[in-house]
This record gives structure tokens, sequence and C-alpha cells, in this order.
């Protein structure tokens, strides 16, 4: 996930002409941070198409079970979360997409506990 991660910082520095440019003569993965896997998401998510990584993902773990009901219920009820880590310690998120997550939850405060 970090790669991806990695990945998606670089691409947001390029403007759309020179990410163009880098598909177009396949030096994409000449940047650093962009490898083999993630340049090949890149360009065909590029071309409008579902990455074959994702697509592959989705087939294995596409059905997950779902939450049972009075989990979901309990879920709902949760207001925010009091213990959260970021990848700036041990946690697998950067802060900002943590916040964005718990945004789309529905969550009215996180607070991250980070270890110094």
């Amino acid at each position: 996930m970090s790669a991806f991660r990695t990945a998606a910082a670089v691409v947001d520095t390029l403007g759309p002409e020179e990410l163009d440019r880098r598909i177009r003569t396949r030096t994409l993965t000449d940047l650093r941070g962009i490898g083999p896997k993630t340049g090949a998401a890149i360009v065909q998510a590029h071309a409008g198409e579902v990455p074959e990584y994702l697509a592959r993902l989705e087939e294995s773990y596409g059905e997950l079970v779902p939450l049972a009901d009075d989990v979901a219920e309990f879920r709902a009820l949760l207001r925010g979360d009091l213990h959260v880590h970021s990848d700036w310690s041990d946690g697998g998120s950067p802060i900002r997409e943590m916040a964005e997550a718990a945004i789309g939850l529905g969550h009215e405060y996180m607070a991250l506990t980070d270890h110094s």
C-alpha cells in the first residue's frame, strides 16, 4: 500500500502534460518512487481502465463477510475514535488520509496517539 501512496505523491507533482509525456514515452518508472507495478497501475488508470492489480485484489477480497446486523448497529453509534496511529509511528496511513476516512465514516472527532 505504501508503494502506491508514494507513487501517487510523485504523480501529484507532475503536470498533466508531463504525465502524458511520461506515459507515452514509457519513462514513468524512471521517476524515483514509481516501480513496475505502480507504474502499470498508473498507466491503466490514466487510460480509464481498472488497474489489473486492483482487479486482482477485488477478485480475491471483494466478497468479505459484511458486518452482522448488531455489529453494524453498534458501528453506526460510534461518534469518533480516541486512539489512532498514523504512519508517523506504527500506523499504516498518513494523518490526512486518516482524517478524511474519519470524516467519511461520519466521525465527529479523532485523537491521534502516535508513539514518540
